[in-house]
This record gives structure tokens, sequence and C-alpha cells, in this order.
């Protein structure tokens, strides 16, 4: 299906590289946008994170972005999410560190793209490297939402952050088991 007639905007997605000109981007959250200006390429290059760009090449410039490192859930994360005490190993997962997309291109369905972007290169992950959920740290109550209309579920005892688990993932991305 053609992104257009799904009234989305359509973008390149490309890894991260510092020739691109991120200087204009902003999606209304200093926080965000100083990340992607000022520490998103040391991060590339400490491998600590990976972060994918958003090119929108109407407007001329980084749409929105995402970045992505690996995760780990203690014994009392673990246990509180799944609400038991018997849980022996921490929990591998990745995280989804940061989705924002620049206020220039709202309601666009960019983050819906970045996000099944994501999703998508988890799935084929999942068929290299172990873990049992991908989770998010919401920054606010509208990206709640947004996380539980696509899947995410928030954790009992803290509402910002949500998991999708790996199950779950392979099942909406349609990759098979091992």
């Amino acid at each position: 299906m053609d992104r257009r007639e799904e009234g989305m905007h359509p973008v390149d997605i490309v890894s991260f590289a510092s020739a691109i000109d991120r200087s204009a981007f902003s999606c209304g959250k200093p926080e965000l946008d100083d990340w992607l200006k000022h520490h998103a390429g040391q991060q590339e290059r400490s491998g600590n994170t990976r972060t994918f760009l958003a090119i929108d090449h109407v407007q001329d410039g980084v749409a929105g972005y995402y970045a992505t490192t690996t995760y780990r859930l203690e014994l009392g994360d673990a246990a509180r999410l799944h609400g038991s005490q018997k849980r022996r190993y921490p929990i591998s997962a990745v995280l989804l560190a940061r989705l924002a997309v620049d206020e220039k291109c709202a309601r666009r369905g960019i983050g819906r793209q970045l996000l099944l972007h994501a999703l998508m290169g988890f799935a084929q992950a999942s068929q290299h490297l172990g873990f049992e959920m991908v989770v998010v740290h919401a920054f606010d109550v509208d990206a709640v939402t947004f996380y539980t209309t696509h899947g995410f579920t928030p954790f009992a005892d803290n509402p910002m952050h949500l998991y999708l688990t790996t199950k779950q993932l392979r099942a909406t991305i349609n990759v098979d088991m091992p």
C-alpha cells in the first residue's frame, strides 16, 4: 500500500550520519531536541545507541528520529512486572530510548513510520539475539497513548514505562520463530 494512501507523509528512514544537518529539528520538547543535536553523535560513536533519522525531502530536513539501545530489567523490576517474586533472572530487553517528530511534520504518520521501522529492526534482531521484550519510557501522557495504541502495555507500577514482549513483536511483525 502506498504511504500516501494511508495518510502518511513519505520519508526515508536512514541510519545516523553526522553529516546530516539536525540543527533545525524541533519537536517541542527541549530535552529530545538537545539530545539529537548535541548527544546523538557521541552516543553513536561510543556504540551506546543506534539512531535512525526520518528524512523529509519535501521539507529538506530531519522530520523525526528514534534511538535504540540494550536494556535489562533487574530482578525487582522483573518481579513487579510479572506480579511475582519467583523470577530468578533479570529480563533482557531492547529499549526504544527516544522517538520524536519535528513539530512541522506532526500528525502526518511519521511517528508511526519510525515506530514500525524500529519494531521491524527489533524483530529481525530477535532472530540472532535473545531478548524477552521491547521497553519504552514514555516522555509524557501523549506518548503513553501513542504506544498503547500500537500494542504496548504499561508496567503495573509505572504507567510511563511500557513493554511489548518479543512473542507479541514477532506475531505483529510476522517473523518466524527459529
